[in-house]
């Protein structure tokens, strides 16, 4: 998760340095930065620069219907043509930025990989080699906070944020684990997993969202490829620790 958009920052970094951990992160506003928890029925296209189709009569990004049959079977038939993950950007409705998309198949039933994105003492297998440290900092209530740290420009400097996961929700027609923005030497990030049954009884679809701002001016070209290269390194990932947990 997030490991290529350390090539970016690293370009586009001048400055920084390592974050501490904090015992109990600051809670940051979430009607400030962040949607509301619900999802809409995005139909991207195997293309990059594709963007997911919102279906008639849905309302705000993210997650906030399941998607209709017809929707749902085009997302089934693509990945039965290519299990992906098949990655593009987009900008959810009600949103300004633009977000990178990804979905995949996984070979696991849907409660292997529910399990696996809600096992946050275990997020460094999902985030990747490049990450110094991923670890649970705080509890919030029902909610984890995670503390990420990603060395960049060959360890000269060091992003970190903490993001926070409330407890699993049931929309979208499966399964939604989503993180927000905390706090970290960064603007803002938000990040969105959703599961659901996949084309046959013993395998699972997984989609993808992914927000990260930097501090610093980067061309929006690279940060979409960043954006969506990160969400279909996150499938990747998940699929080597299901494949590796059997």
């Amino acid at each position: 998760m997030l490991v290529a958009l350390a090539a970016l920052l690293g370009a586009a970094s001048c400055g920084g340095g390592d974050g501490v951990p904090p015992n109990t992160p600051s809670p940051k506003s979430a009607a400030s930065d962040t949607p509301p928890p619900s999802q809409v029925a995005g139909d991207p296209s195997a293309a990059p620069s594709s963007t997911p189709v919102q279906t008639a009569g849905e309302g705000a990004w993210p997650f906030v219907t399941a998607l209709s049959a017809q929707d749902r079977e085009a997302q089934l038939e693509r990945l039965r043509k290519d299990a992906g993950p098949i990655k593009s950007n987009w900008v959810p409705p009600g949103k300004s930025d633009r977000y990178g998309h990804a979905e995949g198949l996984i070979d696991a039933p849907i409660d292997a990989v529910r399990a696996k994105l809600l096992d946050f003492g275990r997020y460094k297998d999902l985030a990747g080699p490049k990450f110094k440290n991923v670890k649970v900092v705080d509890k919030q209530g029902q909610s984890t906070d995670v503390y990420f740290q990603l060395p960049i420009m060959k360890g000269l400097v060091t992003i970190w944020y903490v993001t926070r996961f409330p407890p699993l929700r049931a929309a979208g027609g499966g399964d939604v684990v989503e993180g927000t923005f905390v706090k970290g030497n960064i603007k803002n990030m938000h990040i969105a997993f959703t599961v659901r049954p996949g084309t046959e009884e013993k395998n699972s679809v997984l989609v993808c969202d992914l927000i990260l701002k930097p501090n610093v001016p980067a061309p929006q070209s690279a940060l979409d490829e960043e954006l969506r290269d990160a969400c279909g390194d996150a499938i990747n990932s998940l699929r080597k620790t299901i494949a590796a947990s059997h």
